[in-house]
């Protein structure tokens, strides 16, 4: 599955290599999708609207083809890296992706055909497709899924279907339904989370307002799940929980040393294990002795929980300083009328880079840049603090609601352009 969203020239290159024998759409994606396919000459198949109906694929089912499906043939290609770089491709076998699906149901149990699923992340995102898509139909549960998250909508949904499993997200997913009207979410007992660093106060406050933990994992299209926080109520706020079975976890120095550090020190995460990828289609080995760099940083401690501090591309290195942009998101944060925050990097002649803020707060709270550059100085040393904070009504985000880092960039731009490089609060 690729994003819908795409243009056709993103479609170009996903396309180029999983080498498709079929392009299946949807009709609202029609005209993207049959100039991808045409552009490689492949037929496309319409679904739906404007096309074949799915009622008429249901009441005459064709005939299984004569394929024999062992666990080793290939099962799924997944595509990673696409908003930072060039894409690649991961193929997983049967046996791999069944690995994937088992993994996250030991580490939160669900009762098989008495759950009721609720997900709103696009399933052409490693997570979406597991933990809403796979895991949902390996528990044999019925399914909500939202098209476009909306909290209002979402929570209303909630209430209405009694979800009891929320596939969840980032962040950004649960602070939207924060701010959504208060709905019966009596019947929902688990709600994992992922894809983004959350702040306490986010977790704190969505526990106060159902009374469940957000139960983080950790993961990524190379490795499926990873980690995940137990269920036994032993969770640590703040890490990404224990690795899962299967999983060995390894944090090294990020001086290319390969030198493995001690309980809480940073360093990049190493991941080696049976769900792992050793190479992505087409290119050379990606993994040393099994040993695959993440590109994330972070600690384990001394009982292995791991924690999660961010990613090796967005950490700063400001005067000669390691600064991780998710400590000043979280000291932002703490400020209860902010609803979300991204830092980036912007450049300094002086110190190299420079932390740039973009804050949403909630509307009519009367909180400015000043009050929120106030706040960093009193928990933060001198080159963590922000350069600038702008505030805006939203955050630009990603179609897996990540913080849009590439728009805020421009934005960024945009701002220091007219500020003449001179930035103060208003």
């Amino acid at each position: 599955m690729v994003n819908a969203e795409y243009t056709p020239r993103e479609l170009g290159v996903l396309f180029g290599i999983a080498e498709p024998d079929l392009v299946l759409a949807g009709g609202q994606n029609a005209t993207v999708a049959g100039a991808t396919a045409g552009s490689i000459g492949k037929p496309l198949a319409i679904v739906g609207e404007g096309g074949i109906a799915i009622e008429q694929l249901l009441e005459t089912p064709p005939e299984r083809p004569g394929l024999e499906i062992t666990g080793e043939s290939p099962c799924i290609i997944m595509f990673t890296g696409g908003s930072t770089g060039a894409p690649k491709g991961v193929r997983r076998s049967q046996s791999s992706e069944m690995s994937c699906i088992k993994a996250m149901q030991t580490a939160w149990p669900t009762r098989l055909y008495e759950e009721v699923w609720l997900n709103v992340a696009p399933v052409s995102h490693v997570w979406g497709l597991h933990m809403g898509c796979f895991n949902p139909v390996y528990g044999r549960a019925p399914l909500v899924i939202v098209p476009r998250f909306q909290p209002d909508v979402t929570a209303g949904l909630m209430e209405k279907h009694r979800v009891s499993v929320f596939s969840g997200g980032p962040a950004a997913i649960y602070q939207g339904l924060l701010a959504a009207p208060d709905a019966d979410l009596s019947a929902l007992w688990l709600c994992p989370g992922g894809g983004s660093v959350f702040s306490r106060q986010t977790l704190l406050r969505w526990e106060a307002k159902t009374g469940l933990p957000i139960l983080e994992a950790f993961g990524m299209t190379e490795g499926g799940p990873l980690t995940a926080q137990p269920l036994d109520g032993s969770h640590k706020y703040g890490t990404a929980g224990l690795p899962l079975p299967g999983i060995e976890v390894a944090i090294a120095a990020l001086d290319g040393s390969g030198k493995r550090l001690d309980p809480n020190e940073n360093g990049e995460i190493l991941i080696r294990g049976e769900r792992v990828i050793e190479q992505y289609m087409g290119l050379p080995p990606c993994a040393d002795d099994g040993w695959l760099p993440t590109g994330d940083i972070g600690c384990l401690t001394s009982d292995g929980f791991l924690t999660v501090v961010d990613r090796k591309k967005d950490m700063l290195i400001v005067a000669g300083f390691n600064v991780y942009p998710s400590e000043i998101e979280e000291v932002i944060s703490q400020v209860p009328e902010v609803t979300d925050v991204a830092v980036i990097s912007v450049p300094d002649d002086r110190k190299g880079e420079v932390p740039f803020a973009f804050v949403a707060i909630d509307q009519g709270a009367g909180i400015t840049e000043k009050t929120l550059l106030n706040h960093c100085a009193e928990h933060l040393t001198n080159y963590k603090i922000p350069r600038a904070i702008v505030l805006l009504d939203e955050l630009p985000k990603t179609p897996a609601r990540k913080p849009d880092k590439k728009r805020l960039e421009k934005l960024a731009r945009d701002f220091l352009r007219k500020q003449g490089n001179k930035i103060t609060a208003k």
